[in-house]
């Protein structure tokens, strides 16, 4: 039988999952596993926990439960399965979730849908494994360049100019585009790629005259940009001369956005949660030179300043992380640019300030690695970095030229949300422009308030408290008896919750009826959400057998009571109709069936605490 979820999503293609092979690969597949690649995660009794990476917060309230193998959190309300969470990591379709995760576990599944090419969002997606492809066919075309006797040399002699050893050449798969105008096209259409999808994966350009099209990158070193997996998704092309632009990039496809992704995060991940800190630079030079001298914990930014979602990559894997932007107007202006999202971020950042004029490749190259770590020993915690630079143009022995410093930076201490680390920033300014730390605080403040009331962000809402039908399937999820007597006393036309009534079904009912587990990752959304909850949620509220047993009979007869008045509620609008239409045998049936619901609800089985 196939997967409901991939006969809705891929119906226009002949190729599904069986529920058979999704059960396999998710037999065959350790969450705590999968998730420790994303996070550092930490045991918390029988589970284990981390800051959420769907959401800000301080506090972890995401865990994975290895016995469910299942992922929730408490705050933000995201959870499902293995697929759920690559889903929602890496934002997979369902399909090349599954297809990673079978790769990882040694399962064999149909072969690989084909793309389609052309506009719309399921489209995209389903041309992402040929986009993958193609570029694994074009990084190896690069290395083949790279390596040939001839054509490779200028690229060869550039490597070894910078002292670039071939380990890290072959660490880092970098290869060579050579001065042909079609090279690479040609080796690709020979591969069975047409020309158009060369052209959508960003490696071809059509030709304006002709309908013809030409390689993007010619003679340039190539540099290939990996998702966290490590699978190619871009490239990045720099020159062997000074000719410009010195880099040329892949442009944007449903494969890549340079704001979503870290050049060389799927290297540097296990060295990151080791250090539990990241360097952050700017070039590819710069994190391949950190590499080879022994700097594994490096990343770079694939723009001028991070982004949100790049600062939650490596929000998932460090808590210090130190930025080597260079110290230039342009390089502050980039750190000031994504300035509050980094002090918000619950990263503490700190900067690593190079001589005027050199970069870390440079420096490493000049000044060898000692140098390097005395510069990241002597870096500067980012706030402090941003005061001094924002009040060092005023005159601080004037009252107005410290009224004018404090003014400036009140802004920037503003949008620090923790109020601890404000009023610290705070009392630091206060000493910088020689005021009183009172008058500051005052004003930081107002400026606070007035950024809430003109923001207004919007909060987690706190859950309510769990409703009957919540506390039923609860029971049954986690005490077999319970199970029995759930399946047995509910129908699922009684609950009210739409979520919790596909949850019954699922859940409840679907074992018993001998019916196969669809993931969780197939499931609506909300009900991912609501059922991870019932499963991460422990039992720890029922002392005991009895207490599970008094409580379990307490919600059923809870239930009944109010299947009995709404059947009750029914009756009297039957009853009434029935009397304004003059129909008097059936107003005699209406109160017999009425009297005897009353004698029910009447026993001493049907009273119970309300």
């Amino acid at each position: 039988m196939a997967c409901p979820w991939v006969e809705r999503h891929e119906k226009d293609t002949p190729t599904v999952i069986s529920e058979e092979a999704v059960a396999r690969v998710l037999a065959g597949t350790d969450i705590v596993q999968l998730v420790g690649r994303y996070l550092p995660l930490k045991p918390s009794g029988r589970y284990y926990k981390a800051l959420c990476p769907f959401h800000n917060e301080k506090t972890p309230s995401f865990i994975v439960n290895p016995e469910r193998q299942i992922f929730h959190c408490f705050g933000c309300g995201e959870g499902g399965d293995a697929i759920g969470f690559l889903m929602k990591q890496e934002r997979w379709s369902f399909p090349e979730a599954i297809r990673s995760l079978a790769d990882r576990a040694g399962i064999s599944l149909p072969a690989r849908l084909q793309p389609h090419t052309g506009g719309g969002t399921g489209q995209s997606e389903r041309a992402r494994p040929g986009l993958l492809e193609i570029h694994k066919s074009t990084a190896e075309f690069f290395l083949a360049q790279l390596r040939h006797p001839t054509i490779g040399a200028p690229a060869r002699a550039y490597l070894k100019g910078r002292a670039i050893p071939d380990s890290v050449v072959e660490q880092f798969g970098l290869g060579y585009a050579a001065t042909s105008w079609d090279g690479l096209l040609r080796h690709l259409v020979r591969r069975g790629f047409s020309k158009k999808q060369v052209e959508e994966a960003g490696l071809a350009l059509p030709r304006k005259e002709s309908g013809g099209a030409y390689d993007r990158f010619r003679n340039r070193l190539m540099i290939p940009i990996c998702d966290p997996t490590g699978q190619i998704i871009a490239f990045g092309g720099r020159v062997l001369d000074d000719a410009l632009p010195k880099y040329l990039n892949s442009p944007e496809t449903p494969l890549y956005r340079k704001g979503a992704h870290l050049f060389g995060l799927h290297l540097a991940a296990p060295a990151i949660r080791e250090r539990g800190s990241v360097l952050v630079v700017e070039g590819y030079f710069d994190l391949i030179a950190l590499h080879a001298h022994g700097m594994p914990h490096t990343v770079a930014v694939l723009g001028t300043a991070l982004t949100a979602q790049q600062i939650a990559l490596l929000r998932r894997h460090a808590t210090r992380a130190f930025l080597l932007f260079d110290p230039d107007p342009a390089g502050i202006a980039a750190a000031r640019r994504c300035v509050e999202s980094l002090l918000n971020s619950g990263l503490e950042w700190r900067v690593i300030l190079l001589p005027d004029g050199e970069d870390p490749d440079s420096c490493l190259r000049k000044r060898g690695p000692s140098a390097f770590a005395d510069a990241v020993a002597q870096s500067k915690d980012l706030m402090e970095f941003l005061l001094d630079r924002k009040v060092s143009g005023f005159d601080l022995t004037s009252p107005d030229g410290q009224a004018n410093a404090v003014n400036t930076v009140l802004p920037l201490l503003g949008a620090v949300e923790n109020e601890i680390t404000r009023q610290r920033y705070a009392e630091k300014l206060a000493r910088r422009v020689s005021l009183s730390n009172e008058a500051i605080v005052r004003e930081l403040n107002l400026q606070v308030r007035g950024r809430k009331r003109d923001a207004m962000p919007p909060s987690l809402q706190p859950r309510g408290l769990p409703s009957i039908e919540w506390k039923l399937i609860h029971l049954a999820l986690h005490h077999p008896g319970a199970a029995h007597r759930v399946r047995e006393g509910v129908r699922p036309e009684e609950l009210l919750d739409r979520t919790l009534r596909r949850i019954f079904q699922y859940a409840i009912l679907g074992p018993e009826a001998g019916r196969a587990a669809i993931p969780l990752a197939a499931m609506e959304p909300e009900a991912q959400r609501m059922l991870t909850e019932l499963l991460a949620t422990d039992l720890e509220e029922y002392e005991g057998e009895e207490a599970i047993e008094r409580a379990l009979t307490d919600y059923l007869t809870r239930l009944t009571l109010r299947r009995t008045r709404e059947q009750g509620e029914e009756l009297r609008r039957q009853i009434d109709a029935a009397e304004r239409a003059g129909d008097h045998a059936a107003v005699a049936q209406l109160q017999a069936q009425f009297l005897a619901l009353g004698r029910d609800r009447t026993r001493p089985h049907a009273r119970a605490v309300t």
